[in-house]
């Protein structure tokens, strides 16, 4: 296998586990010893990799920087490990048309700091966003609180490139943002890590660097703070973020954030109209910096998504920190639109307990254990998974990857 990939990549872009040495050490715990990683210089080049792979029945894993690999649902069952670090290149960034065309191996923060030069952004702000290329954070669907204004990636994006199982590059949608060109194959690869086929190109809407912005946090009991987020959310305010945050202190907190006009902060508007929801509803007030949601997960935390309804955030952090107190484990997180994660410390036995009972305690949501240790993950359905969709997923897959190519295993049903 390494002599075929080196004859048609070069031996620089083609590595076993013990090459790598004490190189990139976050990917070496998920590499077989068999497995090689794969940098391709172009996505030609990783379209030639891939119809290597299926006449020779190997089976690939694409990854980006390699940030997320720990959430994946099990141990990979590749072959080839192939990268997309090496396709950078910014196609077009077309200002006045609010759109940005760009290879997927572009790093996040990289992207926005060229799309600053312009007075432009995207609106989302996934985790490791310094290190974590943009292809890896549509890969797992990894957006962020802004969600609750902008949408999420599936929302914000408007054509790929990629690689199908045959080797084939095609495309899906287009660069304008009324498109309505073909089958919508490009949601379906949105947070389907990697096994309908590997992103080249994606464009994506930008949106004008907010104008200005202020941040205001809400305190109080439980349930005044569950009260005060439904008079919000049937208000005509319209916050970017509206974040529910559970601190590692064991408080909660609601936190707002506005993107909006200069002149409309110097009005004094949007604070008179929060002093009355706060004051109506008991719950204390404060303006904070502009900081957003700043918190990177460490390596040894376990990180949990939660989904619920709207109405039942609050109730969800709740659950999560009686829990905690209750298994004497270490959390912290944050939900906004439904969804969020938690930062978790614990003896293992612990963890398992509350994940289980937090699951219990959901019955209309989920619990999806993103990053743990593998003998975690095996005690317990990571994915969590209530649906009725997975049959048709598998016939999905069938349709777009009947060789299995991309059968690596790491995704819901072992796909």
């Amino acid at each position: 296998m390494k002599r075929t990939l080196s004859a048609l990549l070069g031996d620089a872009a083609v590595h076993s586990l013990a090459e790598l040495g004490d190189r990139a050490p976050h990917l070496r715990p998920y590499l077989p010893e068999h497995a090689l990683l794969v940098t391709p210089p172009t996505p030609e080049a990783g379209a030639a990799v891939i119809t290597c792979a299926q006449r020779e029945g190997w089976r690939v894993l694409p990854i980006g920087a390699g940030t997320k690999l720990n959430w994946l649902g099990n141990t990979p069952k590749a072959d080839i490990f192939l990268q997309t670090t090496a396709w950078h290149q910014l196609i077009d960034h077309a200002a006045a048309d609010m759109t940005v065309t760009t290879q997927v191996g572009m790093p996040f923060q990289a992207l926005q700091r060229r799309l600053a030069a312009a007075g432009q952004w995207i609106a989302a702000d996934p985790l490791f966003r310094e290190t974590a290329t943009l292809g890896g954070c549509l890969a797992t669907q990894s957006n962020g609180t802004l969600r609750q204004r902008y949408g999420s990636w599936r929302d914000q994006l408007l054509g790929v490139k990629f690689i199908r199982s045959d080797g084939q590059i095609v495309k899906a949608g287009g660069r304008v943002v009324k498109n309505v060109a073909g089958y919508d194959l490009m949601k379906l690869l949105i947070g389907s890590y990697g096994t309908l086929g590997i992103l080249t190109e994606v464009t994506l809407r930008v949106y004008p660097l907010p104008d200005a912005v202020q941040v205001w946090q809400l305190r109080g009991e439980v349930a005044a703070l569950a009260k005060g987020l439904g008079a919000i959310f049937s208000s005509s305010l319209a916050p970017a973020r509206c974040v529910l945050r559970l601190e590692a202190t064991g408080a909660l907190l609601l936190e707002l954030e506005f993107h909006t006009l200069r002149e409309v902060l110097a009005s004094g508007t949007l604070g008179d109209r929060l002093s009355c929801i706060a004051q109506s509803h008991d719950l204390q007030l404060e303006p904070q910096a502009p900081l957003g949601i700043t918190l990177n997960p460490t390596p040894d935390q376990v990180i949990l998504k939660i989904g619920v309804p709207l109405s039942e955030m609050v109730s969800a952090l709740s659950q999560l920190r009686q829990l905690a107190q209750e298994l004497a484990c270490e959390c912290c997180g944050h939900m906004s639109a439904g969804v969020g994660h938690a930062y978790l410390h614990g003896e293992p036995e612990a963890l398992r307990q509350l994940i289980l009972r937090l699951r219990q305690g959901l019955p209309r949501g989920y619990v999806t254990v993103l990053a743990a240790p593998l003998s975690l993950k095996q005690q317990l359905e990571p994915w969590d998974y209530r649906g009725n969709a997975l049959e048709l997923m598998r016939r999905l897959k069938q349709q777009l990857d009947a060789t299995g190519v991309f059968g690596t295993g790491v995704f819901v049903g072992n796909l």
